[in-house]
């Protein structure tokens, strides 16, 4: 194919996402992979010092021929984007820079998606109440298995629950979700990264793998069994392995990833070796979403001091997904409400 199309969410208007996409997008590597369709708002891009990119109106699907095009799906005014302010407003701007791009992807426009940072609280202070991009385009596009994998050229993870109070970990998993999670990461892993037969190792729960129910019973019950449901089925997958010991295996090849069961149990050793290169990667969707592995970072927003890698490996993965066959998406299916938010959407916010 050529050279595809990644649409880039510019994220939380007052975080650091306009910032880290301007540099991304200006980096010669990223423009060599594809062509980048930044959706976001040109004056807040201006702002994070944007060159002079060409500007469309939002509502065209035309796939673009230059090396950046700024897709216009705001106008804030000053207030609504002052950096390090979180406000209604750009919650409500962020979740219509993710319905553009899935629109853009379902209409041909695009062929992946890379993301910058958003904030939940503000996403949900704007009356979307979605923990996060993640279960937001899972609704978006009617899909109900969706896996969050962290990304990186050491180690890659891949959580069974994500956005959960810890206390509530133990009593959500269950065998056929952990199973679930290994299929998918299984698939996806044979798919979109072309190995024949990937080698998963499925994190115990409990401290020593529960030491044979001494400290938990989630290892007998819940995920051993997972584990030899996806072996009897022709998968190379070991587990449950006592966590303490099996990130040092991991990082050192022994796996090609790690299906983990909570979300800091992947992401603590993930950031360790990947703080500033990770890419989240959604599993699952009938299309390529990336995303940078950090939050908004609202102290630094505005500075110009943010560290704008892991933004540009989001694309550059994105974009190689997209250059593969197997990974090139079908159209993503809408539901009829969120199709109609998109397009009263296309007017842009102004309060």
């Amino acid at each position: 194919m050529s050279k595809p199309v990644v649409a880039v969410t510019m994220g939380d208007p007052s975080g650091i996402g306009p910032e880290v996409v301007v540099k991304a997008a200006r980096d010669a590597a990223v423009r060599r992979a594809c062509h980048v369709l930044i959706v976001g708002d040109p004056w807040l891009l201006e702002r994070a010092r944007a060159p002079r990119w060409p500007v469309r109106e939002s509502g065209s699907a035309a796939r673009p021929d230059a090396p950046v095009l700024v897709e216009s799906v705001t106008r804030l005014k000053p207030a609504a984007g002052r950096p390090g302010r979180s406000t209604r407003a750009g919650g409500e701007a962020s979740y219509r820079y993710i319905l553009r791009a899935v629109e853009l992807i379902g209409a041909g426009g695009a062929d992946a998606m890379a993301t910058a940072p958003i904030s939940k609280k503000t996403l949900n202070d704007a009356g979307h109440a979605w923990p996060g991009h993640t279960e937001l385009l899972a609704d978006l596009t009617r899909t109900r298995e969706v896996r969050m994998m962290l990304y990186g050229p050491r180690l890659k993870v891949v959580l069974v629950t994500v956005h959960l109070p810890l206390a509530e970990v133990a009593a959500t998993l269950t065998r056929k979700r952990v199973r679930n999670t290994v299929e998918l990461t299984h698939r996806s892993l044979r798919e979109w990264f072309g190995l024949a037969e990937p080698r998963l190792a499925v994190a115990a729960l409990n401290p020593h793998g529960g030491e044979d129910g001494m400290f938990g019973q989630e290892e007998r019950r819940v995920i051993r069994p997972a584990v030899r449901d996806c072996s009897g089925r022709g998968m190379c997958v070991s587990g449950p392995v006592p966590a303490d010991s099996l990130f040092h295996r991991a990082a050192a090849g022994e796996y090609d990833a790690v299906v983990c069961m909570y979300h800091d149990q992947g992401l603590g050793p993930f950031k360790l070796l990947h703080f500033t290169d990770g890419v989240n990667l959604t599993l699952g969707l009938p299309l390529i979403r990336t995303s940078v592995d950090h939050g908004t970072a609202y102290d630094i927003a505005g500075k110009g001091v943010a560290d704008a890698r892991s933004m540009k490996q989001a694309i550059l993965v994105a974009a190689k997904l997209a250059r593969t066959g197997e990974a090139r998406p079908s159209a993503p299916g809408m539901t009829e409400e969120s199709a109609g938010k998109a397009e009263r959407g296309r007017a842009g916010v102004t309060k």
